[in-house]
């Protein structure tokens, strides 16, 4: 059986102070590099039949930095529908700054999977084409491992979808920068084999 693994970026500067950064295209700090060659150790080893990444910068390196240090020899394949979700009403604020801002917007936006808040992508377009891609790497890439290197809502819709969750309680679980979870399908159905696992929980992951 084989695992989709889905990969959030590496840290960059605006995580590190903590701001909204969407699709501001913002690269890898250091720390952001250090981390993401760590969880590549993980990933060495196995049998990757493809990388797919988000075109943003933060992403791409992380791809890119993995590909290095697992030895995968192909290009990583780039596509859209793995960006982050649109959040320009925010960008550059911190959770506070958005809170008081823009209070009841923010609100309807992550409680309402179809919200119509300008400047800010619904929940729902975002699981809808992120949802469309995985169903596409189960369907072309049957009992294979693939990595998917995407962002923190993007995939975080992603997961809530397989795992039937509705807004707000796809807030209950938080994805860590480069971290790694797990997909698998069985019998036709999508499941969770782990979720939010960085390089310090490695020990924790040997029968995986």
């Amino acid at each position: 059986m084989g695992c989709i693994y889905l990969v959030r970026h590496g840290s960059t500067e605006w995580n590190e102070k903590q701001l909204w950064q969407g699709v501001v295209d913002t690269e890898l700090s250091e720390k952001g590099r250090m981390q993401t060659k760590a969880i590549a150790q993980f990933l060495k080893g196995k049998e990757i039949s493809m990388i797919f990444s988000s075109p943003m910068r933060r992403a791409f390196e992380t791809a890119r930095i993995i590909a290095q240090e697992i030895g995968y020899k192909k290009d990583i394949v780039t596509d859209f529908r793995l960006r982050e979700c649109e959040i320009r009403l925010w960008n550059g604020k911190n959770f506070e700054q958005v809170l008081s801002d823009h209070h009841d917007a923010f609100n309807e936006w992550r409680t309402n999977l179809f919200s119509n808040v300008e400047g800010a992508e619904s929940l729902g377009s975002v699981q809808e084409r992120m949802y469309n891609f995985l169903q596409e790497i189960v369907v072309h890439y049957p009992n294979e491992n693939v990595i998917i290197v995407s962002h923190a809502i993007a995939l975080r819709m992603l997961i809530a979808k397989v795992l039937g969750l509705m807004p707000p309680a796809h807030l209950n679980f938080g994805l860590d920068n480069a971290s790694l979870s797990c997909l698998v399908a069985k019998d036709g159905n999508l499941r969770v084999k782990f979720l939010n696992v960085t390089s310090e929980d490695f020990p924790l992951l040997s029968q995986f």
